[in-house]
């Protein structure tokens, strides 16, 4: 199949080019296998089934059953690295949903490293952290990032992608969707319609934009976006991997420098504000009750 046209654009939330841009304590890393998953490193190149969760949780932090006794039970957080280190054009197993991702140059570095900042930061305040993505060169594909967010009985899942001076957040709502052709060949159409889902998502995105916009020193616009116009992508308001996720609230992230973001990198300063930020909008949205 056709894929995207490789550019400063993310295949699922870049507008058109007009449109306005707009812990320190030592952690212990527990890998789950899951199900019929491949347990190595980096899958083989072209793999997009690939079903390892990172989770970590600080040194004393109560276990799941510690917690329960006390009546206390940290968030759970699923941070999920923009990109995709080899092209993926699928069609999502659960809704027919067309599914299109890449590599983007430095957005995948940049964001790998953004979210394993994030994950020490939040480690270290008791959060228990599940990284969708263990590495720039993990193949994973939407389904399997959303299904390994509902294995971790994820609180919130929040996307991380960068493009130039582009500061936005996309939610789920009922009545938001994407249409094309699906792989019978036949039009197809895929609507959000979880309304406790969608009112998590826009609850959490309000707490998340104001704490980022302290940070970042701007207003966080929450919108929706416009795929239409750019095939092969379906034309719709929602970015997919939102879209499928039926059960995990997401919040979906954009962040730049005037002069980086998406294949441009955003520098070390960009890099470090946006972990910061990203690290006040969970604790705004999502806080952790659970600290002592």
């Amino acid at each position: 199949m056709h894929r995207p046209k490789l550019d400063h654009r993310h295949p699922e939330v870049k507008a058109t080019t007009h449109r306005r841009m707009a812990v320190a304590l030592p952690a212990i890393a527990a890998i789950a296998a899951l199900p019929s998953c491949a347990t190595s490193n980096d899958p083989a190149a072209g793999s997009s089934v690939v079903t390892e969760v990172v989770t970590e949780m600080v040194p004393g932090t109560p276990t799941t059953s510690q917690a329960a006794d006390i009546g206390c039970t940290a968030p759970v957080i699923a941070i999920d690295p923009g990109h995709n280190p080899t092209p993926i054009d699928m069609y999502d197993p659960k809704t027919g949903a067309y599914m299109s991702d890449y590599s983007n140059g430095a957005e995948d570095s940049d964001t790998m490293e953004v979210s394993r900042r994030l994950r020490k930061d939040l480690v270290a305040d008791g959060y228990t952290v599940v990284l969708l993505k263990k590495g720039v060169n993990e193949s994973v594909s939407y389904r399997d990032r959303v299904t390994r967010a509902e294995k971790a009985n994820a609180d919130l899942a929040i996307s991380v992608h960068t493009y130039t001076d582009d500061h936005r957040i996309f939610v789920q709502r009922v009545g938001l969707s994407r249409q094309g052709i699906g792989a019978d060949g036949q039009p197809h159409q895929v609507t959000y319609t979880n309304r406790a889902t969608a009112t998590e998502s826009q609850k959490l995105a309000a707490d998340f934009a104001a704490a980022r916009g302290k940070v970042e020193g701007r207003t966080i616009e929450i919108t929706d976006n416009s795929f239409d116009g750019r095939p092969p992508l379906w034309a719709g308001n929602i970015p997919i991997i939102a879209l499928i996720s039926d059960k995990v609230p997401w919040v979906y992230n954009e962040f730049g420098t005037p002069t980086g973001g998406g294949s441009v990198p955003i520098g070390e300063q960009g890099i470090a504000t946006y972990a910061q930020s990203l690290a006040a909008g969970v604790r705004a949205a999502v806080p952790n009750k659970c600290k002592s």
